[in-house]
């Protein structure tokens, strides 16, 4: 949960009510969010980063997986393009800057990106809090190289893609 407190900010109409039935089946729980919310308190982790400071987290668990070959090299090979370039971008951002950034401890940091990588799947929600930064497009392409890289794109349990019916404006 990135930036998202689901109980309170839904749109689905269910109240976020899916997180705590699938939290009873067993999903653990990363919770990047400086406030603390029901969900952050029974987060595995809880990463209170300053404010703004997500692309610089992000980056630094790129940085992680890719570094410890943590990535799903198959998806990467496949469906990806500038993979190389991608890991050159982020040894710019190793988890030790981030940590002095983000204002967070350096291994709460390593910790997460070697459970949201080997959790098989896995899936990101974010919500308005990246959007609404200054830097939210950059969050965001983080973000989703962290899917992709994980090979969590289109997989039942990760970030399944919607299709859109050829009929349908």
């Amino acid at each position: 949960l990135w930036g998202k407190e689901p109980l309170e900010s839904n749109p689905d109409g269910f109240f976020g009510h899916a997180i705590i039935d699938i939290m009873k089946r067993g999903t653990r729980i990363i919770s990047i969010d400086p406030r603390v919310n029901w969900l952050s308190t029974r987060a595995d982790y809880h990463l209170r980063l300053r404010p703004g400071t997500d692309a610089a987290l992000a980056m630094a668990m790129l940085n992680v997986i890719i570094e410890e070959d943590l990535y799903d090299h198959d998806f990467v090979e496949v469906w990806t393009y500038g993979f190389d370039r991608l890991a050159e971008r982020v040894r710019e951002m190793p988890p030790e800057k981030a940590a002095e950034i983000c204002r967070l401890k350096v291994e709460d940091i390593y910790a997460a990106a070697r459970m949201y990588a080997k959790a098989k799947p896995a899936g990101i929600l974010w919500g308005l809090a990246i959007d609404h930064q200054t830097n939210g497009v950059q969050v965001g392409q983080c973000l989703i190289s962290l899917m992709a890289i994980t090979g969590n794109i289109d997989v039942p349990g990760g970030q399944i893609l919607a299709s859109v019916d050829a009929g349908v404006a």
